[in-house]
Protein backbone atom coordinates (compact mmCIF):
# COMPACT_ATOMS: atom_id res chain seq x y z
CA UNK A 1 0.00 0.00 0.00
CA UNK A 2 0.72 3.68 -0.91
CA UNK A 3 0.93 6.87 1.30
CA UNK A 4 -1.88 8.85 0.05
CA UNK A 5 -0.36 12.25 1.41
CA UNK A 6 3.41 11.34 0.26
CA UNK A 7 1.84 10.77 -3.32
CA UNK A 8 -0.02 14.04 -3.36
CA UNK A 9 2.88 16.00 -2.23
CA UNK A 10 5.08 14.76 -4.98
CA UNK A 11 2.52 15.22 -7.60
CA UNK A 12 1.82 18.59 -6.64
CA UNK A 13 5.67 19.89 -6.33
CA UNK A 14 6.54 23.07 -8.14
CA UNK A 15 9.83 22.42 -8.16
CA UNK A 16 12.61 21.32 -11.21
CA UNK A 17 11.85 18.21 -13.07
CA UNK A 18 14.47 15.31 -12.80
CA UNK A 19 15.18 12.99 -15.75
CA UNK A 20 17.46 9.64 -16.13
CA UNK A 21 20.95 10.83 -17.62
CA UNK A 22 19.71 8.77 -20.97
CA UNK A 23 16.42 10.66 -20.41
CA UNK A 24 15.06 12.45 -24.49
CA UNK A 25 12.25 15.13 -24.38
CA UNK A 26 11.03 13.06 -27.45
CA UNK A 27 10.94 9.30 -27.88
CA UNK A 28 9.39 6.47 -29.37
CA UNK A 29 6.51 4.69 -27.46
CA UNK A 30 4.30 1.86 -27.60
CA UNK A 31 0.72 2.30 -29.34
CA UNK A 32 -2.21 3.41 -26.77
CA UNK A 33 -0.49 5.24 -23.87
CA UNK A 34 1.39 8.91 -23.83
CA UNK A 35 1.57 10.26 -27.19
CA UNK A 36 1.77 13.25 -29.26
CA UNK A 37 -2.10 12.57 -31.15
CA UNK A 38 -3.73 13.10 -27.01
CA UNK A 39 -1.65 16.29 -26.99
CA UNK A 40 -2.61 20.39 -27.32
CA UNK A 41 0.40 20.79 -29.39
CA UNK A 42 0.07 18.26 -32.21
CA UNK A 43 -1.13 19.45 -35.67
CA UNK A 44 -2.35 16.58 -37.42
CA UNK A 45 -1.71 17.99 -41.15
CA UNK A 46 1.60 17.12 -41.46
CA UNK A 47 2.40 15.30 -37.84
CA UNK A 48 3.45 18.30 -37.03
CA UNK A 49 4.52 19.77 -32.54
CA UNK A 50 3.60 23.10 -32.20
CA UNK A 51 5.52 23.57 -28.78
CA UNK A 52 8.05 25.87 -28.18
CA UNK A 53 9.84 23.86 -26.28
CA UNK A 54 10.19 21.43 -29.05
CA UNK A 55 10.71 23.93 -31.72
CA UNK A 56 13.61 24.96 -29.58
CA UNK A 57 15.03 21.55 -28.92
CA UNK A 58 13.96 20.39 -32.65
CA UNK A 59 16.05 23.44 -34.44
CA UNK A 60 12.67 24.79 -35.30
CA UNK A 61 11.52 21.60 -37.52
CA UNK A 62 7.97 20.79 -36.32
CA UNK A 63 7.72 17.71 -37.77
CA UNK A 64 7.62 14.75 -35.76
CA UNK A 65 9.53 11.89 -36.91
CA UNK A 66 7.21 9.31 -35.78
CA UNK A 67 3.37 8.57 -35.88
CA UNK A 68 1.42 10.76 -33.29
CA UNK A 69 0.18 7.20 -31.80
CA UNK A 70 4.09 6.41 -31.48
CA UNK A 71 5.69 9.19 -30.37
CA UNK A 72 5.92 11.09 -27.16
CA UNK A 73 7.13 14.52 -26.29
CA UNK A 74 7.38 15.49 -22.25
CA UNK A 75 7.49 19.13 -22.26
CA UNK A 76 7.63 19.89 -18.89
CA UNK A 77 6.44 23.38 -17.50
CA UNK A 78 5.90 25.05 -14.22
CA UNK A 79 2.97 26.13 -12.74
CA UNK A 80 2.61 29.89 -13.10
Amino acid sequence: MFNMYKLTELLLNEGPAEYPADHQPGMRVTKGGSMCANCKWWVAEGNKCSSKYWLKWHDGDEKIPYPADEYCCNWWQPKK
